[in-house]
């Protein structure tokens, strides 16, 4: 298995100044399991990752707790969810490629100013 130039289960989708935005595709070809993705650079040189998924309430499902869902959000501020993300050998090696090759191209950027 190797990285691949036409890259399986990543596609960029916009590229910025200092940011790139892909959208990663899971193994189980679901559109609701799609990530996306931000590398960026801020000021600091520290490489941002942001994460974007969907996740879904299953809030008529028997044995989900309304009450204890609403009790989270009112009293932390906040529902914690979960999102897996599968990831086939060949589409993992090529997520870490390009976040790598985000970092270096972003550097280079950087660094012609």
């Amino acid at each position: 298995m190797s990285i691949q130039t036409a890259a399986k289960g990543i596609l960029v989708d916009s590229e910025y100044k200092n940011a790139v935005s892909y959208t990663i595709a899971c193994a189980c070809y679901c559109d609701q399991h799609l990530v996306h993705a931000w590398v960026e650079i801020d000021g600091n040189d520290e490489v941002i990752l942001t994460f974007y998924v969907n996740t879904t309430t299953p809030f008529w499902k028997k044995g989900f707790s309304r009450i204890k869902a609403a009790w989270d959000i009112l009293i932390n501020g906040y529902r914690e969810e979960q999102h897996v993300l599968l990831l086939e050998r060949d589409s993992a090696l090529n997520v870490a490629h390009a976040i790598k090759q985000t970092v270096l191209k972003l550097d280079k950027l950087k660094e012609s100013k």
